[in-house]
């Protein structure tokens, strides 16, 4: 895993905000080679084999989400995750998985991907993509934190009309598979909100949450990943359709933002990504989502209200308007 790690995009983090992350790998040194890249996102524990691996999940409900070898001694990769998946424990069967393999052998993937894999990663893989995975995963997290806040009534219940961030990646997942797989349009769209004026409220997340709700249709998947940022899968829409999705739920979130508030001054930037943009059918779902989230910064940070595809986002970085 080469490459070098600088500061994270949104700082380092103080340990209280780190989940916690459990890495089952029978190799010492892999196990310390993924602690050193992203141990600025990330508490750890470690499992030399699935078994104790196992046994730690069960005792420790601050573990978040696991990294895991496919070939360790005791219990496999393959046989954790299916015990994992089978578990009576809602924390268990829905914690975000990530597969280590030492090939990227399409038969590999499809059999963790069916034992209920979350993502595959190489242990070749590039440093800064391997951070940008890891990433929206913590992302994941934290924001399966706030909704189950809200479940439990200590956080708005007004967000409690989305999706579990955990039930929204896997119907994402399946999703996107399907549309690869018979060839079809699929798009992800990450939206995110800035006040001009001031803190965001969180009663304008709220109205903006339902709104979205409303908005999109029954076969779409919509769930809040930040706290400002809510993202959207939908398929049959081709790339300029997709634009104009993202144009119109940015105008709505604007809109209602304004009728709950009208001193915020609020943008709406949508991050617009689709399958197309990676030929071959070797879309993943989190490099789709990095890109859209990407694409939605950079949007924010011209103070750009609207959609932002691969042509904005170079116009935006060109200084274009």
């Amino acid at each position: 895993m080469a490459g070098e790690i600088g500061a994270h995009k949104d700082g380092i983090r103080s340990a209280s905000d780190k989940p916690v992350l459990l890495i089952a790998d029978d190799s010492r040194i892999v196990r310390a080679t993924l602690m050193k890249h992203v141990q600025h996102m990330f508490e750890f524990r470690e499992a030399p084999d699935g078994e104790d691996a196992w046994e730690q999940l069960l005792r420790d409900p601050d573990i978040q989400l696991v990294i895991t070898d496919l070939t360790m001694p005791r219990l496999d990769g393959y046989g954790l995750l299916q015990r994992m998946r089978a578990s009576p424990m809602r924390r268990l069967k829905e914690m975000p998985v990530v597969v280590v393999s030492g090939s990227d052998d399409p038969e590999e993937r499809e059999r963790a991907r069916a034992c209920g894999a979350t993502d595959l990663i190489t242990k070749g893989m590039p440093t800064e993509q391997l951070v940008s995975r890891l990433d929206i995963l913590a992302q994941l997290v934290r924001s399966q934190d706030q909704f189950e806040r809200a479940e439990s009534g200590d956080f708005h219940a007004a967000t409690q009309s989305l999706t579990s961030p955990y039930v929204f990646h896997s119907e994402a997942e399946a999703m996107l598979r399907h549309t690869v797989r018979h060839r079809q349009d699929f798009t992800l769209l990450c939206l995110a909100l800035a006040a001009t004026g001031g803190d965001m409220p969180e009663s304008v997340l709220e109205a903006v949450s339902l709104a979205l709700k409303r908005t999109i249709r029954q076969t779409d998947t919509l769930a809040r990943t930040g706290a400002t940022e809510f993202t959207i899968t939908t398929a049959s829409l081709d790339a300029q359709a997709s634009r104009g999705f993202g144009d119109r739920l940015c105008r709505l979130a604007v809109q209602v933002g304004a009728e709950t508030d009208q001193s915020l001054g609020l943008i709406a930037s949508c991050g617009v990504v689709s399958v197309e943009e990676f030929p071959g059918g070797r879309a993943v779902l989190h490099d789709l989502w990095d890109l859209a989230r990407r694409r939605c910064l950079v949007g924010l940070g011209k103070s750009r209200s609207g959609a932002v595809g691969a042509t904005e986002e170079l116009a935006l970085k060109s200084n274009a308007t």
